[in-house]
């Protein structure tokens, strides 16, 4: 805590004079002003460790008072604290939004999301972002020495086309000041890419007095974790000036990007860490949690908005009633026609199923965020290190078991059960399109073969037959992927959509005589269609909020609450 020289009172950074400010006096002074006077610059810096005891989540203070929030789980109070020492920084970039700001920035952002839950625009609305320096990574690189790069430029000459081959050749001396990446695995890398870029040109030596009314979070990401992406992106910029903005951009290039990019080396010179501004709000739906952020610095918002259904519902409803209305003004839609609509919907339903299945489960598994994935390395590393219990005895040479063996027995067979009953399951969908195939494309053959009249119901039955098949292979896919996630059960809603086709199919083949039957079959398909479409609305929720990363890094914890 920074105290007035004037009254005593605590000095808080005021990000309008982007001073520290006195809450008694209102006196303003530099926040270098505080820093510690000696030969030598503190390495260190004294903080308020606050864990949260409902998600395990840590936040730092330089303030002493208890803070009241958990910002990644939303819990009204964090309980558990300790004093420590934090690694100094070596930049910062103070607030440059208010939360006045902020709050206006979210509010013009959740404006055009109309399914957003009500309470979810009201969260936005109430004091509830907390303004918090999330630490980076900074990466100064440079670039220098010969390139060359094989051209050609092509005329026409008569009736010929005449191309030049061209070896041209530059020198680069390119630097690229910087490039920053979260170093903080509990900030999503798709949310610090999403606010990005921060500007280098208000970042300044780090004080903290800046941090001063405000709360950190810790750096727990390896420095090389983003290093080749580092790299990678100043080979992607250097590239694209070559290609579109240098002289060579007059010619077309023969060589392949990667090829181009491979002849480029790239150099780290320095790598820097700093702390950059984020107003951060979570909003808590039973075990998971929608994050909003903005870019303190640009007032740039990413948030996870959820979809309410009862919403959805209806403006589908209106949409639907309207789109309906201007078919039968102007077509003519019989029932089969009617049976074959609702199969393209049923399949692009279970597409469309299956596609969020898969996005859950990579959002689950953190599979495109680097630093999460460095952190479940780095602990899974720390579990094998203590687990290295198996030895030999001194007296007779003889293994001995321990209990780790038998724990490590019981997975490997454990996860022998789950590939056979993965490869039975495999089987059962293989012999189901296979008895699809048998069973009825020769049937549809046979009508072909006695008039040869491509009537609607034979099309109909062809095409429902072939979204059949393909229905079920999304259907198999999704079931893949639900059985690797934790927050949702084994059924797997696009059967519903399986059936729905199957129910159209069967009618389409036997093409009875009464409309009521079609309409009755249509009526049932859209029903199965429709619960498909609410269940895969319950995984966008899902797919819209994050599981609370630290019940991963650390033990205890309620994920309940």
């Amino acid at each position: 805590m920074v105290q007035c020289p004037n009254c005593g009172g605590v000095l808080k950074f005021d990000i309008q004079s982007q001073q520290m400010k006195c809450s008694s006096c209102s006196s303003f002074f530099d926040p270098y002003a505080f820093e510690m006077q000696g030969a030598e610059e503190s390495k260190e810096y004294d903080v308020t460790v606050f864990r949260c005891p409902q998600c395990g989540g840590e936040i730092t203070s330089t303030d002493e008072t208890a803070a009241g929030f958990c910002s990644y789980c939303g819990s009204p109070n964090v309980l558990e604290s300790r004093i420590s020492k934090e690694k100094r920084p070596q930049y910062i970039i103070p607030f440059k939004k208010t939360k006045k700001e902020c709050e206006g920035a979210f509010e013009r952002f959740i404006k055009k999301s109309i399914f957003a839950p009500k309470a979810y625009r009201e969260a936005g609305k109430a004091d509830s972002f907390r303004g918090i320096y999330m630490p980076y990574w900074v990466y100064d690189m440079t670039q220098t020495g010969k390139i060359n790069v094989a051209t050609s430029k092509s005329h026409r000459s008569g009736d010929y086309i005449i191309t030049d081959h061209y070896q041209m050749s530059g020198m680069l001396d390119n630097f690229y000041n910087g490039v920053s990446y979260d170093a903080s695995s509990s900030f999503a890398d798709d949310i610090s890419t999403e606010i990005a870029p921060y500007s280098v040109h208000d970042i300044m030596n780090f004080s903290p007095s800046y941090l001063s009314g405000f709360y950190a979070d810790t750096a727990d990401v390896p420095v090389n974790v983003y290093v080749n992406t580092a790299d990678d992106l100043a080979k992607e910029c250097t590239y694209n000036y070559l290609k579109y903005r240098s002289p060579m951009s007059q010619k077309s290039f023969d060589d392949g990007k990667d090829k181009i990019k491979n002849r480029i080396h790239t150099v780290i010179q320095r790598t820097n860490t700093a702390m950059f501004p984020v107003w951060f709000m979570a909003y808590r739906i039973r075990n998971r949690v929608a994050y909003a952020t903005i870019n303190g610095q640009t007032g740039k918002v990413s948030a996870d908005v959820p979809m309410s259904i009862p919403k959805y519902f209806v403006c589908a409803g209106i949409v639907s009633a309207v789109i309906f209305a201007l078919l039968m003004s102007f077509l003519t839609l019989t029932p089969d026609i009617l049976l074959i609509l609702v199969a393209i919907l049923g399949f692009i339903s279970a597409l469309m199923y299956g596609s969020e299945m898969k996005k859950i489960v990579s959002q689950e598994n953190y599979s495109e965020d680097k630093g999460m994935q460095s952190k479940i390395e780095q602990k899974r590393q720390e579990r094998l290190r203590a687990q290295q219990g198996a030895s030999f005895a001194d007296s007779n040479s003889t293994y001995q078991v321990t209990q780790n063996d038998m724990r490590q027995d019981a997975k490997v067979r454990n996860k022998q059960k789950k590939e056979e009953k993965k490869n039975k399951t495999s089987a059962i969908t293989i012999i189901m399109i296979i008895m699809v195939a048998v069973g009825f494309l020769p049937h549809i053959f046979s009508l072909l073969m006695t008039d040869m009249g491509f009537s609607t119901p034979i099309i109909g039955g062809v095409i429902s037959g072939v979204l059949l098949i393909g229905t079920i292979i999304s259907m198999n896919s999704a079931r893949k992927n639900i059985r690797a996630m934790k927050e949702k059960k084994s059924f797997v809603a696009s059967i519903l959509s399986v059936i729905s086709i199957f129910i159209i199919l069967m009618i389409l083949l036997w093409d009875p005589a009464s409309d009521i039957i079609y309409y009755a079959a249509a009526v049932v398909a859209m029903i199965g269609i429709i619960l498909n479409i609410v269940d895969m609305m319950l995984c966008y929720n899902l797919l819209a909020t994050r599981p609370l990363p630290q019940f991963d890094m650390y033990k205890g914890g309620d994920d309940r609450a």
